[in-house]
């Protein structure tokens, strides 16, 4: 199985495409941010590719389940727990692991990526990776924080995986995330 494929199965599962439901760093929802961080660490891992051996593969998927939870961390949690940046690495690798199978390094991709607010250092390079463009998605949506309407170009619904000058384009099976009203 080839990259794209792999990517698939995620974008097109169902439980996966509840991100478009939920606000993550307004005016963005969890499914676009995920999309963000997947294409930023896609984009630096073929960058790289010549001088450091990084597995692509990994890079993808576990940026793509980085926020696999399932809730509007912006609200109270229905049992009372808080501690949201805290706890949800491990909430979405236990719902990554849930509805995929998942290899060692995709799982520290998960559970480290808020270092260091969390205490859980990374322990590849492809970790590393997804923790940097998570923050350099996050970065980029507060820009937008505050702007009611916005370009086509912010709202990220598809993957694009170019490699050795061919282009994946992937799209998600929910039409259009952000017209979808978060709970």
């Amino acid at each position: 199985m080839n990259l794209s494929e792999h990517v698939e199965d995620i974008l097109n599962h169902e439980e996966y495409q509840q991100l478009a439901l939920f606000t993550h760093h307004r005016p963005f929802t969890t499914l676009e941010h995920s999309l963000r961080v997947a294409q930023i660490a896609y984009n630096w891992s073929i960058r790289l590719e010549k001088k450091v051996k990084l597995d692509t593969h990994a890079i993808t998927r576990g940026a793509l389940l980085h926020d696999f939870f399932l809730y509007d961390w912006h609200k109270l949690r229905p049992d009372g727990s808080r501690w949201h940046g805290f706890r949800h690495p491990r909430i979405a690798c236990q719902n990554a692991e849930r509805c995929f199978e998942l290899s060692e390094k995709e799982k520290d991709i998960i559970l480290s990526h808020m270092w260091p607010l969390t205490l859980r250092l990374p322990r590849s390079k492809e970790a590393f990776l997804v923790m940097f463009a998570d923050k350099m998605a996050s970065i980029q949506e507060f820009r937008f924080k505050f702007k009611r309407h916005l370009p086509p170009s912010e709202r990220y619904t598809s993957l694009h995986l170019v490699k050795h000058g061919k282009l994946v384009k992937l799209k998600t099976s929910v039409p259009n995330p952000h017209n979808i009203n978060p709970q």
